[in-house]
């Protein structure tokens, strides 16, 4: 059994004060969304995803650099204000105890994924475990990023149990034939929808309702 980690809006607290940031560096070259909107638009996508988008959108608004210059902003902001979601150290602490390999899965750059876990304390529990989508052709929400990691981690797809927040990546998690669960609220997907959850403290018997799962099939 192995568990996979999304990073961002599980591991560490981040899409709100990302969402802010973007959007207050996108004001300084003339584009107005919120925070709000920048968190709507761009949840779970790679950060080429959504400058294609904004260039779509915004022709020749945005100087060569905005992702460089937006990556400076962000990890300005992480330094000082990032913290670990409510509840996600003690989840980790109880999988190590146990024995259970998990490794996080992002598709932010490989770089911002060490910093932030870093920055939150996280870092010494994934070790070589960390995957981004600059690792392979397809970011999520393609199946590609979570295959990697599992077989990186030598667990077949379906005994892989993949947390998720964003309908990017719960989507990615569905295609690689991996068992998945939202943190969060319930949400449609094809075929259905994925419960959610909403306090980490429900994590650790989730997990093993899903090993019992693999041991009775």
């Amino acid at each position: 059994m192995l568990i996979i980690f999304d990073c961002d809006g599980v591991l560490v607290d981040s899409e709100s004060l990302a969402a802010r940031v973007f959007s207050a560096h996108l004001a300084n070259f003339g584009v107005s969304l919120s925070a709000q909107q920048c968190e709507h638009k761009f949840r779970g996508h790679t950060m080429d995803y959504c400058l294609a988008m904004l260039q779509h959108e915004y022709p020749d608004s945005l100087p060569h650099d905005f992702l460089a210059s937006l990556a400076a902003a962000t990890t300005e902001a992480f330094n000082k204000d990032l913290q670990p979601v409510a509840g996600i150290e003690p989840v980790l602490q109880w999988l190590s105890s146990r024995g259970t390999p998990f490794g996080v899965a992002s598709n932010g750059a490989l770089t911002k994924v060490h910093h932030s876990l870093a920055v939150t304390g996280l870092r010494d529990y994934f070790g070589d475990h960390c995957f981004s989508a600059e690792q392979v052709t397809q970011g999520k929400p393609a199946p590609d990023l979570f295959l990697l990691a599992a077989k990186s981690m030598g667990c077949l797809p379906g005994k892989t149990l993949v947390v998720e927040d964003s309908l990017t990546g719960v989507t990615a998690a569905i295609k690689a034939g991996m068992a998945v669960l939202r943190y969060g609220s319930p949400l449609e997907v094809d075929g259905g929808v994925i419960e959610g959850f909403v306090e980490m403290s429900v994590l650790p018997d989730l997990i093993e309702d899903f090993s019992l799962s693999l041991r009775d099939g």
